[in-house]
């Protein structure tokens, strides 16, 4: 990967994994709960692994986030990740790697020791619920999680697209905010593009493409949050919303709502308006949800 990750370092996903929480003004930003030990007996609460250009870690009552360097003929580029299912799909992962745990050869690691060295793929590092960090000695058994990380990133990825939900009370099923985006990244300024996708369902994703000192970087965020708040949430975001004439020219920035399961596009002059309303519903989505969306060039806004 063009920067050196370590576990160490990869410890502090899903927060540091995007540095976009709390940096678009001094205001205190929702961020991705810490866990706490268990108080009875010792549990696996995350899960670290590695693999040559690749690095995850899965959390127990939290999300899985990955780290992937990514390569093709336009060149490379890092793919930042934080896919947060339901509970009750974490509770039941964790449940397994719990007794596949037990019959593994661990070893502590020491607090001071380098761990830089690339050249033992497959690798794999637990967190146990007293905080003590533990290397898994067999690259066989190492090679055991990363599979089960690789399978259960895959099977998060494949249903992380949102569809639209039952209508709210206003006849809404999914809100769509795309377009021109800027947001402080790693102590510095980055413009790019954010697509968002919330449903009355609960579900939402977001994608934030951006370059960044290192390179192109696609930061994408899905998860699940109560199903009224969001209800009520798209409802209000979408009050303002009148529906885009015939004359009116495509744009790249716009916000969109879905009815009736047909998407309807906002007209210039509202879409402002929506835009700050969503502005304050990315925080309770966080990361890669958070930039902000600038709206179309020949609006007027306080944004």
């Amino acid at each position: 990967m063009r920067t050196r990750r370590t576990f160490r370092a990869v410890l502090c996903i899903p927060i540091a994994l995007f540095a976009l929480v709390g940096c678009r003004s001094a205001t205190p930003r929702a961020i991705s709960p810490q866990l706490t030990a268990a108080k009875v007996v010792p549990r696996i609460e995350k899960v670290l692994v590695a693999e040559r250009g690749n690095v995850a870690m899965a959390t127990r009552g939290g999300c899985v986030a990955t780290i992937v360097s990514a390569h093709d003929e336009t060149g490379s580029r890092d793919e930042l990740g934080i896919r947060c299912p339901k509970k009750e799909r974490m509770k039941s992962w964790f449940e397994s790697i719990d007794r596949l745990g037990a019959s593994l050869a661990l070893e502590k690691v020491d607090e001071d020791e380098d761990d830089d060295d690339e050249s033992g793929y497959p690798a794999a590092q637990i967190v146990m619920a007293n905080g003590t960090l533990m290397r898994v000695k067999s690259t066989n058994d190492a090679a055991r999680l990363v599979t089960e990380v690789r399978a259960l990133t895959a099977e998060l990825a494949a249903a992380e697209m949102p569809s639209p939900g039952p209508a709210s009370p206003n006849g809404w099923q999914m809100l769509h905010v795309s377009g021109a985006a800027h947001i402080v990244f790693a102590g510095a300024p980055a413009r790019g593009l954010l697509d968002a996708k919330m449903s009355t369902n609960g579900q939402y994703f977001c994608a934030f493409d951006t370059n960044t000192e290192e390179g192109p970087m696609h930061a994408t965020k899905s998860g699940f949050i109560d199903e009224k708040t969001a209800t009520k949430a798209i409802d209000e975001v979408m009050r303002p919303f009148q529906t885009q004439g015939n004359e009116d020219r495509p744009r790249a920035s716009f916000v969109a709502g879905t009815t009736k399961g047909t998407e309807q596009r906002a007209d210039l002059a509202s879409t402002p308006a929506i835009l700050e309303r969503f502005s304050h519903v990315q925080d309770a989505l966080g990361d890669a949800c958070l930039p902000v969306v600038e709206p179309p060039q020949g609006t007027k806004t306080d944004l």
